[in-house]
């Protein structure tokens, strides 16, 4: 992978994925890791700075986006993942269907819209609003992604409560696959699942910045996180996120 400018990548052939620059966004780094894991050759842009040549070129707003050759853009988590799994390497989708949809599922409760992640973002938001600006998102950031995601402050309690939980069945999946002997969260090899498991751990317990090297004021804002939300992540998924990049992700991870 390289990063490129906007112009290079609208014409270059192949695959080309669009990031958010900045922020280790979970959606943006669990694309890459499934291209990386893969060993699949692709140019990258950094939504931040050319977000308006971006929604030209792919009616996108935000990131991520796969372009591959003349195709339509895809943006969700699924669509990305089965167009990687089209272009070949190391499968990351199990073959049994119990165990494939048991992925999908958990999946969706990592990236999908009410998700994991997505109830973390609206908690940063949350926690920017109510404290102006001292906890969470830049105030200014706050309020331009509150409408673009629908925050309401009485969406917060259940944003946390779900956080919580959706954690502590990954955590409990980890500790079920340790007893086991397995090192992935599906078994002895990796499957897309364990690359969604430590894209969404990144607001959730930040790696130091020679690991990961995100803005200030992002770093601010995860570090500011509500408390008992990254309280929740438990040692297994973090031994878990470890673990993933030694063995498969890129450090320092690329923003």
């Amino acid at each position: 992978m390289r990063f490129v400018g906007i112009e290079e990548a609208r014409s270059a052939p192949g695959l080309r994925l669009v990031i958010a620059g900045g922020v280790p966004s979970p959606w943006s780094q669990a694309a890459m890791g499934l291209f990386d894991i893969k060993g699949l050759d692709y140019v990258a842009v950094r939504l931040r700075g050319a977000a308006a040549e971006v929604k030209e070129w792919t009616g996108a707003h935000n990131a991520p986006v796969a372009i591959y050759e003349q195709e339509p853009p895809r943006t969700g988590w699924a669509e990305i993942l089965a167009l990687a799994e089209r272009l070949g390497g190391v499968s990351l989708v199990p073959p049994d269907g119990p165990t494939r949809v048991r992925m999908h599922g958990l999946a969706h409760e990592i990236l999908g819209e009410r998700g994991l992640c997505w109830n973390i973002r609206l908690l940063l938001i949350h926690d920017s609003l109510t404290t102006g600006g001292k906890a969470g998102w830049p105030l200014a950031i706050a309020e331009y992604l509150a409408p673009k995601y629908g925050y309401e402050p009485e969406l917060s309690d259940g944003a946390r409560k779900d956080a919580i939980e959706v954690l502590r069945v990954l955590g409990g999946l980890l500790d079920e696959a340790e007893a086991r002997g397995d090192d992935y969260c599906l078994g002895a090899v990796p499957s897309a699942l364990d690359i969604y498991v430590t894209a969404g751990l990144a607001p959730l317990a930040p790696m130091p910045p020679d690991l990961c090297p995100m803005l200030p004021a992002v770093r601010h804002a995860f570090e500011t996180l509500d408390p008992a939300v990254r309280a929740a992540v438990s040692a297994s998924l973090l031994r878990h996120r470890d673990m993933m990049f030694q063995r498969h992700l890129t450090l320092p991870v690329r923003l």
